[in-house]
């Protein structure tokens, strides 16, 4: 009974017809307890996905760009600048400001410092 309703669900997400004995197979070797061979390998693919996402997350930093960066940042000032127009409460709408510049601080940094990289 699992194994049909398993086969018509992975047909209904669009993954085709499932074999049957393909679902017991796989869930069968589930059960089973891994091996100390099995747990090496596994444990060596952990590590190494775990040294790609932390070279993917440099590259984020990295390819910030100077104009990408300045536009997002002068958007969010005019934002703020405009929320302080409309808003009848100055000192709320400051406070906003300044919470909002706090928040986005190191981005501010960033900025600062690959400007000052391109002069050099």
């Amino acid at each position: 009974m699992l194994i049909k309703e398993l086969s018509e669900i992975a047909e209904e997400v669009g993954l085709g017809n499932v074999d049957p004995v393909g679902i017991t197979e796989v869930l069968v070797s589930h059960s089973q307890p891994l091996s100390k061979e099995v747990l090496y390998e596994l444990a060596q693919q952990l590590t190494e996905q775990q040294k790609e996402d932390v070279h993917v997350g440099d590259r984020g930093t990295k390819e910030l760009q100077v104009k990408n960066l300045t536009d997002v940042l002068s958007a969010i000032d005019m934002a703020a600048e405009k929320l302080r127009d409309v808003d009848p409460d100055w000192e709320r709408s400051s406070v906003v400001k300044r919470g909002i510049r706090a928040m986005l601080h190191p981005y501010y940094e960033i900025l600062q410092d690959k400007k000052k990289n391109q002069n050099t």
